[in-house]
């Protein structure tokens, strides 16, 4: 009898002792699941009862050709996807305002991240199927031509639709570069990879706001999406020479044989993301109420639709409900509220510093810097932190949960910070110098804990769902956090542009209605053409719209602050 304790055996048979007999000769193999989950107890109850165990002994970390061009070609890809976001971030104002539709400028920063998160299930278990290479060219020339057509849109919905194509690809890329990863990385270094990538995302987005703001100055915002291009065409160039083979992974021709496509779930794509697109549409704006109406049966066929095909007609669920039971969908939950704080940040700040403060874009990308950097040095702390404490694949897990919730805590604290500045200092504010530290202390601590947040959560779900289940374990974690990237912007802008129509309205009133119509469609007359007796009263009002988008994003905040506490001592019991 031979005792097998393997964390990536999870969740993936319900028997955990499997006799097996042979022609005279019979051997029997036990698999000892230290998390596995039961559906009827709690989220932590598998973690409190497990007392004793055999650690899994750690693999050592093999560096080949191939690994190096492959994680080479990986990089680049999460480098050009995180650049193009920060570039966008930071100009997207400027973009709308010289469409003249400022009113639209929700859309140019949903778009993009709305269809990123509704093709988030597509890549999980379809590179299962298809093989990680082949998902990868393909989520690599759809974010290219987005990029393309970004740059040659002749309105914000063009561009919307444009940056719409990208986040298809840029889904893909995210989501394939950490599963690429978790295959061929040992649970024990992938704290450290994981920074890597922290960095690598990073430093192009440390680049990203002061190129935008460059390029907005110089070569105007067409040619900052069209220069693009020819680094993301070298990019799928690179990964053409890359091996990546996975042992459950068909080879060869087989992979698309009738049998092996019809494995794909083509219904539960399609109903999933009409599921997450109906709720960001519902939730990122008002429409009139025939449109609402239609919207909401949308999302609720969808959700029946969706239940129908998973449970009667899928040959391999998209995404398996064993893996969003238990610890894995709690955490991926609270991964949600978490980066839908810090993505608020990312795109709050800019608009604070250029509506407010009256700072110029080119100077943005300076404050926004901090946040990026701090974010890169949390990751390879938070990295190192969590490989000291790499005795075992457990103690690697409960260092990885430990980590996490310090960093969320230290995140809280520079997000209250920058809610604090945007709600008391008075607009155009440019001699104090005491507002604009507190400003970038806030930017740097909220970046140290969104930094470090990441590789604790990674390591966690990998552990807990196992190499052939990683990639599916990975689609939800990535699909919710992605879903809070787009709920906090969609709930915070939606919030402040609702406040500042109402607020604007009330202000002018009938009699000044030009003024009024031009604003809400060009946010920049603030500080281009209005008179100057208004100019005090209307930032205020602007100042105060933003500071109350601020509010839901704290309480949500705040639970799963509290939720992540209580996760953690039920996952520390694991080695008492």
């Amino acid at each position: 009898m031979t005792n097998d304790i393997q964390l990536h055996d999870l969740e993936t048979n319900d028997n955990h002792h499997l006799d097996k007999d042979h022609k005279g000769d019979k051997t029997t193999t036990t698999t000892t699941t230290i998390l596995s989950p039961d559906p009827n107890e709690s989220p932590f109850k598998d973690l409190e009862t497990q007392n004793q165990y055999t650690p899994t002994i750690i693999k050592p970390l093999v560096l080949d050709k191939n690994f190096k061009i492959t994680l080479t070609a990986v990089w680049i890809g999460n480098f050009l996807c995180s650049l193009d976001g920060t570039i966008v971030s930071t100009t997207m104002s400027n973009i709308a305002s010289d469409f003249g539709q400022s009113h639209l400028v929700t859309w140019i920063a949903v778009s993009y991240l709305l269809t990123s998160t509704a093709f988030q299930p597509l890549y999980g278990k379809t590179s299962d199927i298809l093989g990680r290479k082949t998902l990868l060219l393909a989520a690599q020339s759809l974010f290219g031509l987005g990029i393309l057509l970004s740059g040659v849109s002749t309105n914000v919905q063009t561009l919307s639709l444009a940056r719409a194509i990208s986040g298809i690809g840029g889904a893909g890329i995210y989501a394939l570069a950490t599963i690429i990863i978790s295959d061929v990385v040992p649970l024990s270094h992938r704290s450290i990879f994981s920074a890597g990538g922290t960095i690598v995302g990073s430093t192009s987005q440390m680049l990203g706001g002061p190129i935008g703001g460059l390029c907005i100055a110089t070569i105007g915002w067409r040619m900052m999406f069209l220069i693009q291009v020819p680094f993301i065409v070298g990019c799928i160039v690179l990964t053409c020479f890359c091996e990546i083979n996975v042992e459950h992974i068909p080879d060869g021709p087989d992979r698309f044989s009738k049998e092996n496509l019809k494995r794909i779930d083509f219904g539960g794509i399609i109903t999933l993301n009409l599921i997450v697109s109906s709720v960001i549409f519902l939730l990122s704006s008002e429409y009139s109420k025939f449109i609402h109406n239609c919207l909401v049966l949308v999302l609720v066929c969808s959700i029946i639709g969706y239940i129908y095909i998973e449970r009667y007609v899928a040959i391999e669920k998209i995404i398996d409900v064993h893996i969003i039971k238990g610890q894995i969908g709690a955490l991926g939950i609270i991964n949600g509220v978490n980066s839908l704080s810090f993505y608020m940040i990312l795109f709050i700040t800019p608009l604070y510093l250029q509506l407010i403060q009256n700072i110029d874009v080119t100077q943005i990308g300076f404050y926004t810097m901090f946040c990026v950097i701090s974010s890169a040095v949390g990751a390879v702390i938070s990295g190192l932190v969590i490989k000291k404490f790499s005795h075992t694949e457990e103690s690697t897990m409960v260092a990885g949960v430990l980590v996490s919730l310090i960093s969320f805590f230290i995140q809280v604290i520079g997000f209250t910070g920058l809610h604090l500045i945007v709600r008391y200092i008075q607009p155009e504010n440019h001699g104090g110098v005491i507002w604009k530290f507190g400003l970038i202390l806030s930017l740097i601590i909220a970046g140290l804990g969104a930094g470090g947040f990441g590789p604790g959560v990674g390591i966690f779900v990998i552990g807990k769902a196992g190499r052939k289940d990683q990639a599916s374990a990975n689609t939800v974690v990535s699909l919710i956090r992605s879903l809070g990237n787009v709920l906090g912007i969609s709930i915070s802008l939606s919030i402040y542009t609702k406040k500042v129509y109402e607020s604007l309205s009330k202000y002018f009133g009938s009699d000044k209605s030009k003024v009024f119509k031009i604003l809400i469609k060009d946010s920049n007359y603030i500080h281009h053409g209005l008179n100057e007796k208004y100019i005090g009263d209307v930032l205020i009002i602007y100042r105060r719209a933003l500071a109350t988008s601020f509010y839901p994003i704290f309480v949500l905040t705040f639970i799963a602050l509290v939720v992540m506490v209580f996760f953690q001592r039920s996952v520390r019991r694991l080695l008492n």
